[in-house]
């Protein structure tokens, strides 16, 4: 599992990417700022190791080797075989250093590494943010590199072991002691949703079993709209493990007859109870008839499991007391149901100030979703016309919760609306009409293409 820093600014690298800016824009620009800051801190005329991996932005210092062997004499120590680097843009700048006068070293062995190195400043980006530990030739490298009296300076995220003086961090704040460069990512995109925020999602593990993927509970239904509860489960069951549903005794047959992934009980207190300490995120909402009954189950819940993950929808907008809601919480409300539950017009500019003023998480459904936890707001822009078909807000909701069982809320919903958006406009493309129904058939095809 990546840490919660770095992965913001993995999302926020592909999202740009799919916005335009391209991987070789994105390593140019970071690889100019890393020079930039570096003589800036140090001055030039230096004499300048720099040393990287298969497992690191390799491309990025390997860029960046240019720009400072303008003014510093500059040596490349690359700690692996070249044969080991995937990345297109990786390859393209080591095959400029080598038509260069640079001094390329490569060690792809522990006894190739050097007992000393002669230099001024060390520029390190040898480690991958997912290791646990070190593994050879790295190891003896930063071995190396800490008995260097040399200024050490490291990108994005210290290798382990390795003891920098600087952090240089790009694009994003990693630590709380690092220089962030600017690496030119338009201020907009850092509110946009894009493919990284579902490809980064925590989700299934290989080693895991059944169940520790996501367990859901969705209380939804009633016999006069009971399409729009089976839309939330079927659409969860993608993406989580087990789906509980409790519905309304006059709607048990249809739910257990539209999926047999459901695991199907009445509407209960004693139900409720059971299956909601099994859940790690409670959908609520979907065809669930206003009640005085319901209103007091919604309560209920909602006190008696504070610190579970609640998605709220349709039916629960009418019932909904707001001094339950927490950071835990998220809305899916469109703008008429926005209006009605928070008694203003649905802008964005409320969808903010709302979700600030009831520390939750709202999703304002519409032809561009605005998505906001009360800190910044952040837009979602798939999604077309088609998708004004009943049912696909059910779908939504249920995709979100889903996500949520592993996820943070926020994270979440952005996921879920740049997803089912995404769905929306690959059926658009071939297609002449959606359903709620076709809708749920593409969200994996969807997902595959964010992964991507």
């Amino acid at each position: 599992m990546l840490p919660e820093n770095v992965k913001y600014a993995k999302i926020l690298e592909a999202n740009a990417a799919y916005y335009g800016l391209s991987r070789l824009q994105l390593v140019e620009s970071a690889a100019r700022a890393i020079a930039e800051q570096l003589e800036r801190d140090f001055g030039s005329g230096k004499k300048i190791a720099i040393f990287c991996s298969p497992e690191s932005k390799a491309a990025n210092l390997f860029a960046a080797a240019r720009y400072l062997a303008r003014n510093n004499k500059v040596s490349l120590h690359f700690v692996g075989k070249i044969e080991q680097i995937k990345s297109a843009e990786a390859l393209r700048n080591f095959i400029i250093l080598k038509n260069s006068f640079i001094e390329i070293n490569c060690y792809g062995d522990s006894k190739e590494i050097p007992e000393k190195i002669n230099t001024e400043i060390i520029l390190e980006c040898l480690g991958d943010e997912r290791s646990e530990k070190l593994r050879e030739p790295i190891k003896s490298a930063v071995k190396l590199l800490n008995k260097t009296d040399a200024a050490k300076v490291s990108i994005d995220v210290p290798c382990i072991g390795f003891k920098a003086d600087k952090i240089y961090s790009l694009a994003t704040k990693k630590f709380e002691k690092c220089t962030v460069l600017d690496i030119g990512i338009p201020k907009e995109f850092y509110f946009f949703t894009g493919p990284g925020n579902v490809k980064f999602l925590n989700l299934r593990r290989r080693e895991s079993h059944k169940g520790e993927n996501g367990i859901v509970l969705i209380i939804a239904g009633s016999k006069q709209y009971h399409g729009a509860a089976i839309f939330s489960g079927r659409a969860a069951s993608l993406f989580a493990d087990l789906v509980f549903f409790l519905t309304e005794k006059e709607n048990i047959q249809y739910v257990k007859n539209a999926s047999p992934e459901f695991i199907v009980s009445e509407l209960s207190k004693k139900n409720v109870e059971k299956f909601g300490a099994l859940a790690e995120a409670i959908l609520i909402g979907p065809g669930l008839l206003r009640s005085e009954k319901n209103k007091k189950m919604l309560e209920f819940i909602m006190k008696r499991f504070r610190n579970k993950k609640f998605v709220l929808d349709a039916g629960a907008f009418h019932m909904l007391n707001k001094k339950l809601l927490n950071e835990n919480c998220l809305l899916t409300p469109h703008k008429g149901e926005f209006k009605h539950l928070f008694r203003c017009m649905a802008t964005p500019a409320k969808v903010l100030e709302m979700a600030k003023k009831h520390k939750c998480n709202i999703l304002l459904k519409g032809p561009v979703d605005y998505i906001s936890d009360g800190k910044a707001l952040y837009c979602n822009f798939t999604g077309n016309a088609l998708m004004t078909a009943g049912g696909t807000g059910d779908v939504l909701a249920g995709v979100a919760a889903a996500f949520s069982t592993k996820n943070p809320m926020l994270e979440s919903a952005l996921a879920a609306a740049f997803l089912v958006g995404l769905a929306g406009d690959l059926i658009e493309k071939t297609e002449a009409g959606l359903n709620a129904s076709r809708l749920i058939e593409e969200l994996p095809k969807a997902k595959k293409l964010c992964e991507k």
